[in-house]
């Protein structure tokens, strides 16, 4: 959601050439998207009736969090990890019909995405900081914002801002913080990695010696978010077309002295308002794939080598530049992209207008669909599926495709939990991809869905973009089948999303 550029200098030119997208920090009056400071501005759409399929809600806690915009989770064991823009929480899942909450840390850094690790009896959580901080550790704050060209920094109430173009008024840390959960109710910093544009996403992938852990960082420059330049001597400033990842590697003999590198992205990545980056990558491990949600286009690399993803020119990867519908539009903004567990086919969610549209219109939509395609190997071509919207209109309601993950059934189907921001939690069968529909669903008043995972006979969801005050926060729901039997489905014994690791096909 950060953004340094050079295009400081000449930035109303920039702001209106790069509107905002998903995660992109707009700060601006009356825009809408992954900004908690914003929502004074956002318009207020009336909520949907209640309304659930085949879901029962366990479960609701939003202690801690009733003011802020909740993000992404993670999950070890009988811990659940979920961010929010102000810090993290941890709870105890032992019983998920009532989790306990362990702690509400804070720890400022939006967007806040989470992952844990656990080696040498340590456990870890990462998190992922894109907006311009005050300092690494948790005493930051955001760095002012400056909302005219006179270089006036915006007034602390919302209805005294100027129009006009606001960035950050102070270079300031975004990247990756590392944090020792090993006892969750007392979560210690330890470090932070500075990487180029901050870190909207990142992906956790375990080397193959079990020596290191790689952390892959999307992030990209777009709009408000940019900070001012860094001196020259700094080589991490955020410049576009940017046309890059960064690569933290965190060796478990010694994971507090971690390093950082950059690698490149291919020139023909397709170009997203101006840049050419990623905002989420998808580690599929047995098959040694990462699928890459780079915006403007998918892109499938091998990642035999933990630590060199084949991202750039000249080296084996696949691009989808367009949905391949038929409709010849390209992607409005690639978001996120997840795998069935036989490697056979890939979903692809189109977070269309940033997180901050109405999109949800059953037959009549255009945007904010999930894709299927074929999942190659990287260097082969790709096969367009099918697509699928949730058939329930939801009218001037915030709501596109967010963040979902595959279900393990044990009997064949594919099957995913997704996100649908106002539209709820959609449980979706697409063992026929050109044919995809809707088994189970949970759309209350309140629902406003950030993310939406299965785990071990459950689905998590946390949210609260734009209802911060009302959203339900950290959620827990049970999922029938349409015959009203609980889903037959693997267990896992962790679960970062973003990894698909082996033993999640193999049950073991």
């Amino acid at each position: 959601m950060m953004v340094r550029s050079t295009c400081l200098v000449a930035l109303s030119a920039c702001a209106l050439a790069f509107p905002s997208a998903a995660g992109a920090d707009p700060s601006l009056p009356g825009e809408i998207g992954h900004d908690d400071a914003n929502h004074d501005h956002a318009p207020f759409y009336p909520p949907a009736p209640d309304g659930a399929l085949n879901i029962e809600t366990l479960a609701q806690n939003n202690l801690g969090v009733e003011d802020t915009t909740n993000s992404d989770l993670a999950f070890w064991k009988d811990l659940a990890a979920a961010g929010n823009y102000d810090g993290f929480r941890l709870f105890d899942i032992s019983k998920p019909a009532s989790p306990e909450l362990l702690v509400s840390f804070k720890c400022r850094g939006p967007q806040n995405d989470v992952s844990l690790y656990q080696v040498r009896g340590r456990m870890y959580l990462f998190q992922s900081i894109d907006r311009a901080q005050t300092a690494e550790d948790c005493s930051s704050k955001d760095t002012a914002l400056v909302y005219d060209d006179t270089g006036d920094v915006a007034p602390a109430d919302p209805a005294q801002r100027r129009p006009g173009i606001a960035v950050r008024a102070a270079y300031g840390f975004e990247g990756v913080r590392m944090f020792d959960v090993t006892n969750p109710r007392q979560p210690q910093f330890l470090r932070a990695f500075r990487t180029d544009c901050g870190s909207h996403t990142h992906t956790l992938v375990p080397d193959k010696s079990k020596q290191a852990l790689y952390l892959y960082v999307s992030s990209y420059p777009l709009g408000s978010g940019i900070t001012a330049q860094p001196d020259q001597n700094r080589a991490d400033a955020c410049t576009l077309p940017h046309q890059k990842i960064s690569i933290i590697k965190v060796p478990f003999a010694n994971p507090a002295s971690g390093t950082v590198r950059e690698k490149a992205l291919s020139s023909d990545t397709t170009p997203t308002r101006g840049f050419k980056a990623c905002h989420d990558i998808q580690a599929i491990l047995r098959d040694d794939i990462a699928i890459g949600s780079c915006a403007g286009d998918v892109q499938i690399w091998d990642i035999s080598d933990r630590g060199n993803p084949t991202s750039a020119d000249g080296e084996r990867h696949t691009h989808v530049p367009a949905r391949m519908d038929g409709s010849g539009r390209g992607f409005d903004f690639v978001h996120t992209a997840i795998a069935t567990y036989d490697g056979k086919l890939m979903a692809v969610t189109d977070e269309t207008g940033g997180g901050g549209t109405a999109e949800c219109d059953a037959d009549m939509s255009d945007d904010g669909f999930l894709y299927f395609y074929t999942l190659p190997e990287p260097g082969q071509p790709v096969q367009y599926k099918g697509r699928y919207m949730i058939p329930r209109p939801q009218g001037t309601q915030i709501c596109v495709t967010h963040n979902g993950q595959m279900i393990p059934v044990t009997d064949g189907r594919y099957l995913a939990s997704v996100a649908y921001y106002q539209g709820g939690t959609t449980i979706v069968d697409f063992t026929d991809p050109a044919n995809p529909r809707e088994i189970a669903y949970t759309d209350a008043a309140n629902s406003d869905t950030w993310s939406a995972y299965w785990y071990n006979g459950f689905v998590f969801a946390n949210g609260g973009l734009h209802r911060r005050g009302e959203n339900p926060g950290f959620e827990v729901y049970r999922v029938s089948d349409e015959n009203g039997t609980t889903l037959r489905t693997r267990r896992w014994h962790h679960l970062n999303p973003q990894t698909q690791e082996g033993f999640q096909e193999t049950g073991r």
